[in-house]
């Protein structure tokens, strides 16, 4: 590809009219899901209701970001459950002694974990599905390890500490408020800065990205940290909310996070999607599984249907691209 070509992919985010049908397609399903739910359960449009099932959304939404921008990237993050427990035991850990320092530390975690990911891919040049699996399985070990295959308890937390997993600005839940903060600043990094624009980039054509200038291993390297970052923010509201960091936390989140990714429209093979399409992701599962719930369906049943949606999405996902 030539210098020209390179460039013209670099000044703006791809967007093809396929994309932009699926968007729409997903906001279409996605009401219609939510007729269906206020037909089938009276409790769904309650306020209540609506705001548990946003506030249960809020941790994977920010996690389905950090996510987003991997894929984009031509990679995946099979650590990022992983990376959530991690952070969860060190903030629980912590927390007792200096609660600010605790999220400090805890999101460092997450950091590290996402910055070691992106060495090895960006540098020793391991596949993204084998580093992040071994990570994935580490860290996991590290949480048992640090918590001793036990919840951790945060013992007398400060209101304030409580308050970002469990508070509320008016009616809103603050949960809310920060995943909503989160779509804002990396919509907005995606699609107004040229970080965002070399993401596209890489993921699109990473060898033409590289002849035209751009560092293809820094951009590697950063959305790895910038998920694993996302990840550790996530497990921050958690284990706020809960008080308590347990050893199983973020297990399978990262197939939610991939599974809303892919249905919003973001493509493994890179360079294709962006966050409000898996925003839209993200609110079809919350909605589902919402659903489900309130009409009894088994947990195990769930996962089976969770199992099927990923299914589908990656095959709509390899059509689509197919079609380009």
């Amino acid at each position: 590809m030539d210098r020209i070509d390179t460039s013209a992919r670099l000044r703006s985010a791809p967007d093809p009219l396929g994309h932009r049908l699926l968007r729409w397609s997903n906001v279409l399903a996605l009401l219609a899901l939510l007729a269906a739910a206020s037909l089938l359960s009276p409790y769904f449009l309650e306020l209540r209701n609506v705001m548990n099932v946003l506030r249960g959304a809020s941790v994977l939404c920010i996690v389905a970001v950090g996510m987003t921008l991997v894929i984009l990237s031509r990679g995946v993050d099979l650590s990022a459950g992983s990376i959530l427990g991690m952070a969860g035991a060190t903030l629980a850990l912590m927390a007792g002694v200096d609660p600010g320092l605790a999220i400090v530390a805890a999101l460092a975690v997450g950091a590290m974990v996402g910055l070691v990911n992106g060495v090895l891919i960006a540098w020793l040049g391991l596949q993204p599905f084998i580093a992040t699996l071994a990570t994935l399985i580490a860290v996991r070990g590290l949480v048992y390890i640090v918590s001793d295959g036990a919840n951790i308890i945060v013992r007398d937390p400060p209101a304030w500490f409580e308050a970002i997993g469990s508070g509320h600005l008016g009616p809103v839940p603050i949960p809310i408020l920060v995943a909503a903060a989160v779509v804002i600043v990396f919509a907005f990094v995606l699609t107004q800065t040229p970080f965002g624009r070399h993401v596209y980039a890489v993921g699109a054509n990473e060898e033409a990205a590289r002849l035209y200038g751009v560092n293809v291993r820094r951009v590697k390297i950063l959305v790895y940290v910038l998920s694993g970052t996302l990840a550790a923010l996530a497990s921050v509201i958690q284990v706020s909310r809960l008080t308590v960091a347990e050893p199983n936390a973020g297990q399978l989140v990262e197939l939610d996070a991939i599974a809303a990714t892919l249905i919003g429209g973001t493509t493994f093979d890179g360079g294709v999607g962006g966050i409000p399409g898996t925003v839209l992701g993200v609110l079809i599962l919350a909605v589902l599984g919402n659903l489900l719930n309130l009409k009894g369906v088994s947990p195990f049943v769930q996962m089976v249907l969770q199992g099927a949606i990923i299914v589908i999405a990656v095959v709509v996902s390899e059509l689509r691209q197919r079609r380009r």
